[in-house]
């Protein structure tokens, strides 16, 4: 039976389903950015610097250890924003499974409320018949 709340039920669930896309998504994110945090830790705890050697080799190797210094900073930032992104779209998620459930509910209530209505009317029919029968004379 298609009910008022039919067309509103299906654009909630596609609403649903591109928010869990995009959760999933989200998700995804995180995990990259956290395994490149951690890479770029591992790669930091490589590093070395030189016990002898000439200066320009020493200055090098301080260079390339501030730079996965920044590295570091950078993919800590991406973390950060990945884990707000990754809130957010659960937040997201929530809401849209809100909807979804309220319209699906909001069906689910008027064809069960249209159900006991044919039901009721079934029941009068059924009576009517029985009172004619009964009342009817033999031929």
């Amino acid at each position: 039976m298609k009910s008022k709340y039919t067309s509103l039920v299906k654009l909630k669930k596609r609403e649903l389903d591109h928010a869990e896309r995009d959760l999933v998504s989200a998700n995804s994110i995180l995990t990259l950015t956290s395994i490149a945090l951690d890479d770029a830790y591992i790669l930091l705890q490589s590093l070395s610097l030189p016990t002898s050697g000439t200066v320009s080799e020493f200055t090098q190797s301080q260079i390339l250890i501030q730079t996965q210094h920044y590295e570091i900073e950078q993919c800590a930032n991406n973390l950060a924003k990945a884990q707000q992104n990754l809130y957010q779209m659960q937040q997201h998620f929530k809401a849209a499974m809100m909807e979804y459930e309220k319209f699906k509910y909001l069906q689910l209530q008027e064809t069960q409320a249209h159900s006991a209505k044919i039901k009721k009317e079934e029941a009068k029919m059924l009576d009517e018949i029985g009172v004619m029968t009964y009342k009817r004379e033999p031929l």
